[in-house]
């Protein structure tokens, strides 16, 4: 569906937007936000794999915590697939990230692939995937992020990204 909506007039976006959001209403209900509709672990919720420039030690993964733990990133890792499983750890010691908040790992000494559609993962200490991207590409060579919308994703359309300006370490919604 994202896909889709990169072809779409600006304007139109968000109005399209607004409608799925209202059809989702219509057909689940106007759910409240609580603990059967938050995610209940930690999500990849942007990516930048072609800023403007040169790109090495300027990509980056934004994850966001929508629960209500901190969590310990320590023993966490980061894998993007383009020639293979490339796998990062997060954090070699305790790092905290407190509900609500946003923590960006920059990529050092690795270049990611943009013109490949490549999917990033989440991977937990005990090496279980917890999160994934749909396959993503970015050939523009500018300031514009994948976005997961809203932060931490909606449990009626758990896959809308938007290719759109970044907002690191700040709500995408």
């Amino acid at each position: 569906m994202s896909r889709y909506l990169l072809n779409l007039p600006r304007g139109f976006r968000w109005g399209y937007l607004l409608l799925v959001v209202l059809l989702g209403l219509c057909v689940g209900g106007f759910a409240e936000i609580n603990e059967e509709t938050t995610p209940l672990h930690l999500v990849i919720n942007e990516i930048e794999i072609n800023p403007a420039g040169f790109d090495t030690g300027n990509e980056w993964v934004e994850l966001y915590n929508p629960t209500g733990k901190a969590v310990d990133l320590e023993g966490w890792q980061i894998s993007y697939t383009y020639r293979g499983p490339e796998t990062q750890v997060i954090a070699t010691e305790s790092t905290l990230i407190k509900p609500g908040e946003y923590f960006v790992y920059t990529y050092s000494g690795l270049r990611l692939t943009n013109a490949t559609p490549g999917i990033v993962r989440l991977i937990d200490p005990e090496e279980t995937v917890i999160d994934q991207t749909s396959p993503f590409k970015d050939e523009d060579n500018d300031e514009k992020t994948w976005q997961r919308f809203p932060d931490g994703g909606d449990p009626l359309w758990p896959d809308l990204w938007f290719f759109i300006p970044a907002t690191q370490g700040r709500s995408n919604s």
